[in-house]
């Protein structure tokens, strides 16, 4: 993760079935001062790629050839676990959203997105955001029961270091945030996983967004 993206090249490896999109993609994303190191055409050449180039973004299809992106989102999360993965689809079912949240994508994108919101989508996931645009946050929101209620044996401050949890906000982030140290922000996220019954922060985060007990994460329209 970029400590300021703003102030340096952003490297984003770009992975999709369809050449002339990559082309696309990778037209939009130098115009916007963002380096493309390298395509994939399909879901194994996009994790091995990831692992080799270790960029800081891995733009990736959901709908990829032998390895579909939700795998390959988990399987570069495990073996390169500094690349932040991006999807960028046309599908937006429970399934597949609620599924590359749960395998580590920082971000679920349309592929109607504008140009510069893309732009903008990349330069914030590289800085530590989550970012969701303004279909994916309905989907997610839509139908959610009221918060669960192993909500109410979260503290106050567990409450906190979930909520920045959701906002993609690292262990140190977080105590930075909060004025508290690194080793009791793990100790918080130990309990919240605990009393949410998770056995780990992703899931936690998909369960807490799904149940209600906090909000989708940097909401984003691409109308804007």
């Amino acid at each position: 993760m970029l400590t300021d993206a703003e102030d340096q090249v952003i490297r984003v490896l770009v992975a999709d079935d369809h050449e002339l999109v990559r082309l696309g993609l990778r037209a939009v994303l130098e115009e916007g001062g963002i380096e493309v190191v390298g395509e994939a055409a399909d879901g194994l050449a996009a994790v091995e790629l990831a692992v080799q180039l270790t960029p800081d973004i891995l733009l990736l299809d959901l709908r990829m050839p032998g390895v579909d992106g939700v795998e390959a989102c988990r399987r570069v999360r495990e073996r390169a676990p500094e690349v932040r993965v991006i999807i960028l689809t046309s599908f937006a079912e429970d399934d597949d959203i609620f599924g590359a949240l749960a395998a580590g994508a920082a971000s679920y994108i349309m592929k109607d997105v504008a140009p510069d919101a893309l732009v903008g989508a990349v330069k914030g996931v590289a800085g530590g955001q989550t970012v969701l645009d303004s279909v994916v946050a309905q989907r997610v929101l839509v139908g959610r029961p009221s918060p669960a209620a192993e909500a109410d044996t979260l503290s106050p401050r567990e409450r906190e270091v979930l909520e920045l949890m959701a906002q993609g906000l690292t262990n140190r982030q977080i105590g930075q945030r909060l004025w508290i140290s690194e080793p009791t922000v793990k100790t918080h996220v130990s309990h919240i996983l605990s009393k949410l019954g998770q056995p780990d922060r992703t899931q936690a985060i998909v369960h807490a967004m799904r149940c209600g007990i906090v909000d989708p994460p940097n909401s984003r329209d691409e109308q804007h």
